[in-house]
């Protein structure tokens, strides 16, 4: 959370009374008072019924600027980072692997790239998910082959139009597809659809999620087909989520948007070890 001197602010720690200490806290740092460390038993010093503590530290913002700049580069970039925070006199250092502790007491921020939605589909479904994954932070990778005029030029919310199907055509265009990418599998025609789970399967392991839309009938029968082929083990088959999103008995395509992307929400964060974002 970001406070000015006067008190305005960006961001939140949660709200409620204990926010309200801490911009006051921040406050004064802005102005010029050093870093501060603060810990609050929320029953105990601030009436607070959800019990337990929260420990907080204010630094000032300008030593940091040039390592935010330097970070926020390396995101941009798709490389991972480490903030590393002195929590006794303050500043930010950038790391590009993490680093063992030292004798000083610092907090280690694990920084990685943006997640990425890629959409393999540009149909209502696919046109659903993309305002949403955009509010929630992913970049929106738009991918088609247009031959049915799906698309005739990027949607505000997507970041890249590939006008193929081919991995290797999408990964020409966004470099390659690791960790961080969400790969949805939502096209027109399931003999495309076979094509692609095909060409991701194997490499499943190097995703954060591969989706396919569809039935339990058509997972079956992809199921069956795939692994005849030898193309993927039934391990990796496994972590294929098929179909696609949490079960919330959904029926509009809007719907169905919400709960593919509530699902991708969970996997994302559940991956998220203490001091990452």
């Amino acid at each position: 959370m970001l406070v000015s001197a006067d008190g305005a602010q960006r961001g939140t720690i949660g709200g409620g009374r204990v926010e309200l200490e801490i911009v006051a806290v921040a406050q004064a740092v802005a102005g010029g008072a050093l870093v501060a460390h603060a810990t609050h038993n929320l029953v105990r010093d601030l009436g607070m019924c959800c019990g337990g503590s929260m420990s907080f530290f204010t630094q000032p913002l300008a030593p940091c600027l040039s390592a935010i700049a330097e970070l926020v580069e390396r995101r941009s970039s798709r490389l991972s980072s480490w903030a590393e925070m002195n929590l006794e006199r303050g500043g930010m250092e950038i790391r590009t692997s993490q680093a063992d502790a030292g004798s000083e007491r610092v907090f280690r921020l694990h920084v990685r790239p943006s997640p990425r939605v890629v959409l393999l589909g540009c149909g209502h479904l696919s046109r659903a998910i993309g305002p949403l994954a955009a509010d929630l932070g992913f970049k929106v990778v738009l991918c088609d082959d247009n031959q049915t005029s799906a698309i005739d030029e990027l949607p505000a919310w997507a970041d890249v139009l590939v006008p193929s199907f081919e991995l290797r055509d999408i990964e020409k265009q966004t470099g390659r597809l690791g960790t961080q990418d969400y790969v949805l599998i939502l096209t027109r025609d399931h003999g495309i659809d076979q094509r692609i789970v095909e060409a991701c399967l194997p490499r499943i392991d190097d995703l954060a999620y591969l989706g396919l839309i569809g039935s339990q009938g058509k997972i079956g029968r992809f199921r069956k087909r795939i692994l005849a082929k030898d193309i993927a083990t039934e391990a990796q088959w496994g972590k294929l989520h098929g179909p696609i999103g949490l079960d919330i008995a959904a029926e509009t395509p809007i719907e169905i948007a919400v709960s593919i992307l509530a699902q991708l929400v969970r996997v994302k964060n559940s991956s998220l070890s203490e001091g990452e974002v």
